[in-house]
């Protein structure tokens, strides 16, 4: 019985074509090396290595070379050679040929072969049982099943029909470890390391990604039956199909020098005292740690975290950023920032991912290069093609996403190995910290763990941080049920960091004139009167409710009672490319750049989306009462930078808005009423910040109703959210060893299982068209229309593509789920050949932009987006 006879892999395409078991391993246990050596940051390999317990990189680095040679040890077994045997021409005959027989085999498929390789190791060869469950992960996910029964269970797949070639097949699996054992550096399988779950989970993430690039054909191509692998060449072999994929190296900055000159370099800004202060306590520390930066809106947070996270890089050898946001608009907002800063990064070729759901609309990403490194041009950012998998997304250079990328490390999804691979060997930055509620808070703290685990440094932003959540915080990085006892500072600005098991914390300058704001209170039928007294003689405003269908009432009700004015309607329930065209607009009349005559009598009612996605700067604010962290958030948007105010709207005033009619609240009416009492005339911005939010969530009362019912609600959210969380105490138990017992269950690999991160209710996506008397379907603006008998081309159907948005929580909540989307399964055939349109469902609209569905009249304008009534 020869290993060289054995097959991998077979062409689908082409028998007569095949990948021999030898090349296959040879070419990912090379892939691994040039993985480990050219790609991974430092710290990954210097933290791999102190955590394998070995003496040096380069025994780290055989390690996974030798993963490469051992992962596919399970196709060395009757189970997998006779699946894959009758796709390869003359395969069986050749077999025989050198004493190996095959015959049908009614079980193998309770023998996967990444399992399979799992027991031969352990049982057979006496690999730690640590190591050989990477093997036994390296598809992504637990085969499932007690792995010490398959050698008696299913004896047949591993040693052939009555096991009458056992000894033989035995025979072949130990040359193979010893022929793995001697090109790797290690005498034998006693000398091996047993990983620990961290080393586990990256060493499962590196072998899948080898894996993965030794299995594309693009880069190492079948060979004709029967060539044998010929180890002279494979050092060759695997050389260019290394060059063919085209990785840039790992990040190398030459020194920064003196932060004023940094800033300016970067930032074409000086720093504030706050930002060098925040700087100066990095360069200070040695280790990596947890540092939550709380700091009022406005005053230069996201400068101050890249500036860190470069220094952070530069320190720690470290490979690039990871940059969560809580939404796709913030995301998208701040992205052209970060890549000139990313671009401004040592002078090497680097790689940068915006990742979530609508990344391929996104026209200032996808104007970037898009391919390897080999191919780039002269710029030293790039948008790696292999690095654009939703599953790859984390392990390019730098990464801005939305905050769900993050949660995802802890969840027990297929290939999560992937996640953790990417994240720590980066700069984790998590920004509005305060916009996650309980139930994303229980993947977001499971996740830090992890990154505490790996000494990945994380910076936490927030303007209104609860003190409980962020000792919560602390808590999860540190691994620990409390935190270790610290003097709190008294102070806002305020930087808490972790330095090792301890806890640090101290004030930061705030070098600004305080801001005060006047709190006042409005009833519904005075605000059209108080808003046009108030703007009389220029100026603009703000409106910030709870719910769409209140931003669309009072929009129209202060229209009608203000015709002069410009009242602007904004909330999520706009077109994408509506709400992209409002967004501009906004950001042109009322941003920092706008001038008197531009903001004259402008009025703006939306919703939440007010508070994060834009940089408006606001006369007068009113608002709907929302907790006091996102009421403060508010208040961020009115008199946000230095200008001359009209006269009337010299003082800034925030009126709490009274709605004429109770109305549905997404918030806890403990937290609201919390805040109604906590809430004084006279808000001073920012030092009043800290004292306010601790006063609204400290003050608890046991006996109340309303507080009994906040906390079974967040319990009911941390249970439900633990059902497929990963967890992380596992990290410090002494009889969890295997990454197997922490993912012993599976959300799924689909989308809809990575939306499980969030707690939101059903709701349907879609795109909205207009059917025309022509019978074509065109866009609601009139811009385009489209022949539904046709194929569309690409630009078309990604035209088309934009035009979605999120129907409102009625279609599809008390039964109607199934109902909607059998009406909205309406995509002409034709159109559904486009990747950009398959699997859409379609709103259509007749020429007034109107439909009936699941009992509701729906309407759209341009000016107030959907609205929804039931019919009758």
């Amino acid at each position: 019985m020869d290993v060289s006879t054995m097959a991998a892999k077979s062409d689908r395409a082409d028998p007569a074509l095949w990948l021999p078991f030898v090349t296959h391993a040879m070419d990912t246990a090379g892939i691994m090396g040039q993985l480990f050596q050219k790609w991974l940051p430092e710290h990954v390999r210097k933290t791999l290595t102190i955590q394998l317990g070995l003496r040096t990189k380069e025994e780290t680095c055989g390690i996974c070379k030798l993963l490469g040679l051992l992962h596919d040890i399970g196709k060395l077994t009757p189970a997998f050679q006779t699946k894959i045997t009758g796709s390869i021409t003359g395969h069986t005959a050749y077999l025989a040929q050198h004493g190996v027989t095959l015959e049908l085999l009614t079980e193998s498929a309770h023998s996967p072969h990444p399992l399979a390789g799992q027991v031969i190791l352990v049982e057979v060869l006496d690999v730690p049982q640590e190591l050989a469950e990477i093997v036994g992960l390296h598809h992504g996910r637990w085969g499932g099943g007690a792995a010490r029964e398959q050698l008696t269970n299913y004896a047949s797949n591993y040693y052939g029909r009555d096991s009458t070639q056992k000894d033989a097949w035995k025979a072949l699996w130990r040359e193979w470890l010893g022929f793995s054992l001697a090109q790797t550096g290690f005498p034998d399988a006693a000398s091996l390391p047993a990983p620990d779950l961290r080393s586990q989970m990256l060493l499962t993430g590196l072998l899948i990604t080898a894996d993965w690039i030794a299995s594309n054909t693009d880069y190492f191509p079948y060979v004709p039956f029967p060539a044998h692998p010929d180890p002279t060449c494979e050092a060759e072999r695997v050389t260019c199909g290394w060059q063919r994929v085209g990785f840039p190296p790992s990040m190398e900055l030459d020194g920064l020098g003196d932060i004023a000159a940094y800033f300016d370099q970067r930032f074409r800004f000086m720093p504030c005292a706050m930002q060098e202060e925040v700087v100066d306590t990095v360069l200070q520390e040695t280790e990596a740690g947890l540092y939550i930066l709380e700091a009022p809106m406005g005053l230069g947070k996201t400068e101050a975290a890249l500036a860190a996270a470069e220094y952070l890089i530069d320190g720690l050898e470290l490979g690039g950023i990871y940059f969560g946001l809580p939404t796709q608009a913030t995301a998208n907002g701040v992205f052209g920032r970060i890549r000139d800063w990313a671009a401004a990064c040592g002078s090497d070729v680097h790689t940068i991912r915006l990742a979530h759901g609508m990344t391929d609309l996104n026209d200032e990403y996808q104007a970037m290069f898009h391919g390897t490194a080999r191919d780039a041009p002269d710029d030293t950012l790039i948008v790696h093609e292999w690095f654009e998998g939703r599953k790859q997304a984390l392990l390019s250079d730098h990464v801005v996403a939305t905050i769900d990328q993050f949660l995802l490390a802890s969840l027990k999804q297929k290939h999560v190995m992937l996640r953790h691979l990417g994240l720590a060997g980066k700069v984790v930055i998590l920004d509005e910290c305060h916009a996650y509620d309980a139930y994303m808070n229980v993947y977001l703290d499971r996740t830090l763990a992890w990154m505490g685990a790996y000494h990945v440094p994380v910076i936490v932003l927030s303007a209104t941080l609860p003190p409980q959540r962020r000792k919560a915080l602390l808590a999860a990085y540190l691994n620990k049920p409390s935190i270790p006892a610290y003097e709190p500072v008294q102070a806002y600005p305020v930087l808490t960091w972790t330095r090792g098991q301890e806890v640090c914390q101290k004030a930061l300058t705030y070098d600004r004139p305080e801001k005060e704001i006047r709190v006042g209170t409005l009833e519904e039928d005075e605000l059209a009167s108080t808003l046009g007294t108030c703007l009389a003689d220029g100026g603009c405003a703000g409106v910030i409710v709870n719910s769409v269908a209140y931003a669309q009432t009072l929009s129209r009700e202060l229209q009608e009672a203000l015709p002069t004015f410009r009242v602007i309607c904004f909330h999520s329930r706009f077109i994408a490319t509506d709400r992209a065209k409002i967004e501009q607009s906004l950001m042109g009349l009322i941003g920092k750049g706008s001038t008197p005559e531009m903001r004259d009598r402008v009025i703006v009612v939306g919703t939440q989306v007010l508070e994060q996605s834009l940089d408006i700067d606001l006369d007068v604010m009113v608002t709907e009462l929302c907790p006091m962290d996102l009421l403060l958030q508010r208040s961020g948007r009115l008199h946000r930078h230095p200008r001359r105010r009209p006269p009337r709207c010299e003082e800034a005033v925030l009126y709490l808005l009274h709605p004429a009619e109770e109305r549905r609240t997404v918030y806890s009416e403990w937290i609201l009423q919390q805040t109604q009492t906590a809430l004084p005339e006279m808000l001073h911005i920012p030092s009043c910040i800290p004292e306010l939010v601790a006063a609204t969530y400290d003050a608890k009362d046991e006996e109340s109703e309303l507080y009994q019912k906040y906390r079974a609600t967040i319990q009911e959210k941390e249970e439900k959210a633990n059902q497929y969380c990963i967890r992380s105490n596992a990290l410090k138990s002494r009889r969890t060893r295997r990454l197997t017992q922490v993912l012993d269950d599976d959300a799924g690999s689909g989308i809809e299982a990575e939306a499980s991160v969030r707690d939101t209710d059903e709701t349907i996506e879609v795109l909205v068209l207009r059917h025309d008397s022509d019978g074509r379907y065109s866009l609601l603006s009139g811009e385009a229309s489209f022949d539904t008998t046709q194929v569309l081309e690409e630009a078309e159907a990604k035209r088309i593509a934009r035009e979605r948005l999120r129907l409102p929580l009625a279609l599809s909540n008390y039964g109607r789920f199934r109902q909607t989307v059998d009406a909205l399964e309406m995509m002409p055939p034709r159109w559904r050949e486009s990747p950009w349109l398959r699997g859409e469902l379609l709103l259509l609209l007749d020429e007034a932009q109107t439909a009936q569905l699941s009992g509701y009249h729906l309407q759209y304008t341009q000016s107030y987006g959907l609205e929804h009534r039931k019919e009758g």
